[in-house]
């Protein structure tokens, strides 16, 4: 893992543009990562839940 002393040092010698781009990549991240849990989330039953539905239906 990278030290936090070391991890300053170094965004502190990043460009302007440098940040900017860094900072994209970041939120493009966050994006994909949220969009990824909203989906997952939207199903009414998780396959899990639908197996042990089908399992107390079949009793």
């Amino acid at each position: 893992m990278i030290n936090t002393e070391t991890l300053k040092v170094e965004l502190n010698q990043l460009t302007v543009y440098q940040l900017r781009n860094l900072q994209h990549a970041v939120n493009k991240k966050l994006k994909e990562k949220t969009s990824a849990k909203i989906e997952s989330s939207s199903e009414l039953l998780t396959d899990e839940e639908l197996d042990m539905l089908a399992e107390v239906m079949k009793n």
